[in-house]
Order: C-alpha cells, then sequence, then structure tokens
C-alpha cells in the first residue's frame, strides 16, 4: 500500500493559488474537520468566475474549496480546513471530511442536429463536426447523456499538483474506487480517499467518462479498490 510519505511532494508555490475568488465567511461553514477525502467535481459553467458567481448568489452555503479553470489556475475559495455543503447526500458528515475540487466544465451535453448544447440545450456549444477535439463522444447514453465537454490539459496538470499536496497535508489515503462509472452511496459514502461526486450521486456526471482516471491513478499512486 502506498502511503503519503512515499510519493514525491511536487512543490505547489504559493504564488500558484489565487485567492481572488473568495467566498465571504458566511458563504461556508468556518469549523475545522479533519479531511480523509477528496471529491472532484465539474461545475456544469464556462468559468471559474461563473461559478463563484452563482455561488454567491445560492443562501445554502454550497460549494467546493477549490475550482480550477480551464487554464490550469487553482482558485482557493476557502481555507479546505473548513467546509461547505458540496455532495448533497442528506448527510453533512461526508462534506465535513472531505475537500470539493471543481474542475470549471460546462459537463454533459445535448446534441441538435449539427450542434451540441449545454445546460440541456440552453447554450450552443460545439459544432459536431468542426469541434471534435473540444468534445467527448461516449458512443452510448451514460446517465442520460453521451456527448460532454473535454477537461483541458492544463486543468489536470493542476489537479493532479493540487491533490497530491493536499493528500500530504492531511494525510488523505491514496486510494481510490475500481469502478470509474458506477454510484454506490452504501459503498462510497464512507470511503477515504479520493472519488469523484459521481460514486454516491447516480443522477451526477461529475466526473464524466473522459476524465482521465488512470493518469490521475499513475500520478498519485493511487491503489483502485
Amino acid at each position: 500500500m502506498t502511503s503519503t510519505n512515499d510519493i514525491e511532494r511536487p512543490p505547489l508555490p504559493e504564488r500558484e493559488i489565487d485567492r481572488s475568488l473568495r467566498l465571504p465567511d458566511d458563504q461556508y461553514i468556518k469549523e475545522e474537520t479533519a479531511k480523509d477525502l477528496i471529491v472532484l467535481h465539474h461545475t456544469v459553467g464556462g468559468s471559474a468566475g461563473s461559478t463563484h458567481r452563482w455561488w454567491l448568489m445560492d443562501p445554502r452555503r454550497v460549494g467546493t474549496a477549490y475550482i480550477v479553470g480551464r487554464d490550469g489556475t487553482i482558485f482557493e475559495v476557502f481555507d479546505p480546513k473548513y467546509w461547505c455543503y458540496h455532495i448533497a447526500v442528506g448527510d453533512s458528515k461526508i462534506d465535513k471530511r472531505s475537500i470539493g475540487i471543481e474542475l470549471a466544465s460546462e459537463g454533459a451535453l445535448t446534441r441538435v442536429g449539427e450542434f451540441l448544447y449545454a445546460f440541456d440545450g440552453k447554450k450552443n456549444l460545439y459544432n459536431v463536426v468542426d469541434d471534435k477535439a473540444l468534445f467527448y463522444d461516449h458512443g452510448e447514453l451514460w446517465r442520460g447523456y453521451q456527448y460532454f465537454d473535454r477537461y483541458d490539459d492544463p486543468q489536470i496538470e493542476a489537479l493532479w499538483l493540487l491533490c497530491v499536496n493536499l493528500m500530504a497535508t492531511y494525510g488523505i489515503p491514496h486510494k481510490t474506487p475500481a469502478d470509474h462509472l458506477t454510484a454506490d452511496k452504501r459503498k462510497y459514502f464512507d470511503f477515504k480517499g479520493i472519488i469523484g461526486h459521481h460514486h454516491v450521486r447516480q443522477d451526477k456526471t461529475d466526473m464524466h467518462p473522459a476524465f482521465p482516471w488512470d493518469h490521475i491513478i499513475r500520478q498519485l499512486r493511487l491503489e483502485e479498490i
């Protein structure tokens, strides 16, 4: 088994954390809690800024500690030693012990003719012929969708650097589910390591099938269980 001391911790200098999108104190729960889980999300929005603005309008104190922009910028929205609601499975215990990370992405896409739309048809995004490099075609439906906005390479690079630093700082186990596409709240609710939001919510598509789990597993030396 890989321990947090077995993996080289790449430097993540202070200047690489952008704190320009901080949430006000009343938008998250300023209670220090032990962390043993990282939960990965995508925003269903084109930018970190649009997601931050949405959270500011939500009185339910919903958000994640980090948003990773498409260009790889890591925004720390609040100190990860605190917590916010981001799982929504009816029990705040998993929110308290986890650190949420969002990747800025349009998420699942709907096809109408030759075009792909985000927000279930409200935002024209891609042409299926001209923009193939920008979206992922799963070939069949997964949770009601066949097409998804691709995650960007700079995001993935920033994500694994952020994760290895958080895992070393908080002693989060180097483990992840072996099944990358299945939701099982009973199985994963008490999981310790790294999971996607979709692992505990059947109605969620983050992280969708184009997420490079194999790359993250290699980079972080995760044990699949």
